[in-house]
């Protein structure tokens, strides 16, 4: 799966991040996006290039960094919706990429080239659900009532009464 993101429209889909936003802890918001997608990624084993509106750092022109495995890109002096339908147009496959952003026009304008998309509404729940189930599989299972001898209850009466005359 190949996955072309409008990254700041997709930070604002997740309410931990929004609020990042709103206080003006960009670079924050933009890293904590970006932890969740390497964890998205490495479970949805995806091809993910994100693409950030303006600049990285004010100092620096950076036009593009690899962050694990994600390829990131700043749109400079451009707009991110501009970068993201260059990548479309140029793609040889557009077909194999699927774009997320919830600005309708980049949708109309991907859908012309065969480009699927998906909002970043619905990205963001697929990644939220995704996490969720990835975390409670690897959670170990826990007996809803577990049997506890009358044996095992005096050792752990004799381990907690100890423990408490020794102060």
């Amino acid at each position: 799966m190949i996955l072309l993101i409008d990254g700041f429209n997709l930070i604002y889909k997740f309410p931990a991040l929004e609020e990042k936003m709103l206080r003006g802890f960009l670079e924050e918001a933009r890293e904590g996006l970006l932890d969740m997608l390497k964890e998205f990624q490495k479970i949805r084993k995806s091809y993910i290039r994100i693409v950030f509106d303006g600049k990285k750092n004010p100092a620096r022109d950076l036009r593009s960094e690899r962050i694990g495995t994600i390829d990131v890109y700043y749109s400079l002096n451009y707009s991110a919706d501009f970068l993201i339908k260059e990548f479309i147009k140029k793609d040889p496959n557009p077909k194999m990429t699927t774009v997320i952003t919830s600005d309708k026009d980049i949708l109309f304008y991907v859908s012309r080239f065969g480009a699927r998309s998906m909002t970043s509404e619905k990205f963001a729940d697929m990644v939220t659900t995704t996490l969720e189930e990835h975390y409670q599989e690897a959670l170990p299972e826990k007996e809803d009532n577990p049997v506890v001898s009358e044996e095992e209850v005096s050792f752990w009466e004799r381990v907690f009464t100890r423990k408490g005359k020794k102060k």
